[in-house]
């Protein structure tokens, strides 16, 4: 209760501090520099279909058919690691931008001391991205919005990166 009550707060304050709607679209880097623009959040059946059974496939046995984490996912388990988090809204996920949870699904967190595998030898790129889209359709309107904003800074702070 506690965590989702930080969750809201930090969610209000963030949309309070933004003046602007962000649009109910996705900004995505591809993988390279560029930056595409994908359908209006649900929007795209057969993309939400794909990524849910992927989603259902791979990372459901660890993160809950809903998202939902672990129980206890906040305490360390025997081995001193963290069990799998919410994919929900209701965690950490929807802090990183979409270049990290990327990284995350690709190169798994066991290099840095995490439980979650590497999925890049059995996930495509594409099938990565139709992951993330069918997670970030559970969340809800306001993280999905706090989650967009970081994105956009993120990209705009690569961009810059880029130039020098």
């Amino acid at each position: 209760m506690m965590i989702k009550s930080l969750v809201i707060i930090c969610s209000t304050s963030l949309l309070i501090a933004c003046s602007d709607q962000a649009p109910d679209q996705f900004t995505e880097n591809t993988g390279g520099d560029q930056v595409e623009d994908i359908m209006v959040l649900k929007s795209d059946p057969a993309r939400y279909t794909k990524g849910l059974a992927l989603y259902q496939q791979t990372c459901a046995a660890c993160h809950g058919n809903d998202g939902q984490g672990a129980a206890n996912w906040q305490k360390r388990d025997a081995q001193g690691k963290y069990k799998a988090p919410p994919l929900n809204g209701t965690a950490h996920t929807w802090h990183h931008p979409q270049r990290i949870l990327k990284q995350i699904i690709r190169n798994g967190t066991q290099r840095i001391g995490g439980s979650m595998p590497a999925w890049k030898d059995t996930l495509s790129d594409a099938q990565i991205d139709d992951v993330l889209y069918w997670i970030k359709s559970q969340w809800p309107n306001e993280i999905y919005n706090a989650w967009y904003r970081n994105n956009e800074e993120a990209l705009k702070k690569q961009t810059q990166k880029g130039k020098k």
